[in-house]
């Protein structure tokens, strides 16, 4: 069985977490047999990359260090970098429609899972919608008809949360062509650490104090800030520090923010390689986000052993039970957040709890035979 999986998010160079999750589940069903070409576009920052899989990386402007659109997310985009968007889109779809294939998957709704939608070949479609794709048109309706298009044409739609699945088919899918499959997490990778306090002193992190984290993308829907804003909080109650990890163009922002509430005991680590390193790092783990279809990097933290802290929101609770395996707060709620974090201080027990939810209802094992039993279903092959 031929796959095709046309993605905008990929690996761009080892370590990258960009696109991780698909290259994950690709490697997956790779070894479960599947014959996977991933389509994705080239960009700035792309090196060759290696790992068993074939790639094809469509160029879209005359120089490779031009491509600055793949960089970005389209909420993100400056009205200079949507100026790449046709030529990526003619690329994309011409890419797309040239390469043979039993099925197309292709990862999230725009652009990709619409620009399938207008391929002239007759390959079957499996659409997964991660997230943005369905929250993305409700604060920006421009991007409604490509969503609604792409929901709607697909053969098979997947989601990685219930509440993704709800907001898919109220964007237009038909409830019966939509189906949930977890992303899972390896949960031999994600495992607590053997030596912790080593991992700290190798990053200058007292071993003796509480220590808090957070993973993201430092964009305004993840509101680090209100992370940054309850550590203050959290430091006049208990003896902690605190572990920002990612990049964006808030970056500076919330650096600032610190320093103006004092907060000292902070390290902003900036791209992190290595996601497994970092939860070891930390005994609780925070999710401010307000834009989530069900975060990988928290699934992640409760795979190695932190006691998650997470909105009470968008996936969150179809992964945390409030005070059984983590706990939950109110959106921007950082009073809530506080009083929340200062509670898993005192039930770092959870963290076994938190693992044990991965470890059982997460596997991503489970996913690839899922996705196996979807495309035997869709396929036109014997």
């Amino acid at each position: 069985m031929k796959v095709l999986t046309a993605t905008s998010s990929f690996p761009r160079f080892e370590g990258d977490y960009y696109g991780n999750f698909v290259r994950d589940q690709c490697l997956r069903l790779a070894e479960a047999g599947v014959d996977i070409t991933v389509l994705a576009p080239r960009t700035r920052s792309y090196m060759k990359e290696g790992g068993g899989l074939n790639v094809m990386r469509f160029p879209f402007m005359p120089s490779k260090r031009l491509e600055i659109l793949p960089e970005r997310t389209l909420k993100h985009a400056s009205k200079r970098d949507l100026m790449q968007l046709p030529p990526y889109l003619c690329s994309a779809y011409l890419h797309l429609v040239a390469h043979s294939a039993d099925i197309v998957h292709a990862h999230l709704a725009i652009p990709m899972g619409f620009l399938a939608t207008l391929s002239p070949t007759k390959a079957p479609i499996v659409l997964t919608c991660h997230g943005g794709d369905c929250l993305l048109p409700l604060s920006a309706p421009i991007y409604r008809p490509f969503v609604r298009r792409a929901l709607r044409k697909a053969d098979r739609v997947v989601t990685v949360s219930a509440f993704i699945k709800n907001l898919a088919i109220r964007l237009g899918a038909s409830e019966e062509s939509v189906e949930v499959i977890y992303l899972g997490v390896d949960s031999e990778r994600f495992r607590p650490a053997s030596d912790r306090d080593a991992l700290r002193e190798a990053l200058g992190i007292p071993t003796d104090r509480l220590v808090v984290g957070t993973l993201r993308r430092l964009v305004p829907e993840k509101r680090v800030e209100d992370f940054i804003r309850a550590a203050v909080r959290i430091r006049d109650e208990i003896d902690s520090f605190f572990v920002i990890g990612g990049e964006g163009f808030h970056r500076p922002y919330l650096e600032k923010l610190s320093r103006e509430l004092g907060l000292t005991d902070i390290l902003f680590l900036g791209r992190v390689d290595d996601a497994s390193m970092f939860h070891q790092l930390c005994d609780v783990f925070v999710l401010t986000s307000v834009g989530e279809g069900l975060s990988m990097a928290l699934q992640e933290a409760m795979a190695t052993g932190c006691v998650p802290v997470a909105v009470d929101g968008f996936g969150c609770p179809e992964v945390i039970t409030d005070r059984v395996n983590g706990y939950l707060f109110r959106p921007r709620d950082v009073e809530g957040l506080t009083e929340k974090v200062l509670r898993a201080a005192s039930n770092l027990r959870l963290g076994q709890n938190a693992r044990e939810t991965i470890v059982k209802r997460f596997n991503p094992d489970e996913g690839v035979r899922r996705y196996l039993k979807l495309y035997r279903e869709i396929s036109p092959g014997p």
